[in-house]
């Protein structure tokens, strides 16, 4: 005789197949999007796949991307106020570019590690993950937009409060 329990057996980091889980890809093209499309489009294609996927961490996942998205305007912020003051002999918006490239980078590849053992799991388990190269052509095409009309939101909005 079969306990009713056994049946409910559950690995804790076993995936959870949800209405999303036709749209997982490997994290490695949310990732690779980060290169083509921008933070942006990385972060929301990642925390979109962490939901496909069913993953554990997607908690932790969307904690460092918030982190990521605050850090990027709280640096932006920081480097223009410094640049407009003229704290630094050299400083130029070229500079912040790159530190906000390399601090976006950050919970990206964070994200792309813990996703990477949910999408061993979720292989494992017999999910079918989709081509990611369709995904990511189209970030390169809108993820530069994407990122730009965001960033000029923000701005504007925060303009508005400062004056």
């Amino acid at each position: 005789m079969a306990s009713h329990s056994a049946t409910m057996y559950q690995i804790i980091d076993e995936p959870r197949p949800g209405a999303l889980t036709r749209l997982a890809v490997n994290p490695f093209w949310p990732l690779l999007g980060f290169m083509f499309g921008g933070a942006f489009f990385s972060w929301v294609w990642s925390l979109i796949n962490s939901l496909a996927l069913g993953s554990p961490t997607r908690l932790r996942e969307l904690f460092a991307i918030l982190c990521g998205f605050v850090g990027y305007f709280l640096l932006l912020f920081a480097m223009s106020f410094l640049i407009n003051l003229q704290v630094f002999e050299g400083l130029t918006h070229q500079y912040t570019r790159i530190l906000l490239v390399g601090f976006s980078l950050i919970p990206s590849y964070y994200v792309y590690l813990r996703q990477s053992a949910a999408y061993e799991l979720f292989e494992y388990f017999g999910g079918k993950a989709l081509n990611g190269i369709p995904i990511l052509l189209a970030g390169y095409f809108v993820g530069s937009k994407f990122q730009l009309a965001v960033l000029t939101a923000v701005i504007n909005g925060v303009s508005l409060w400062t004056r």
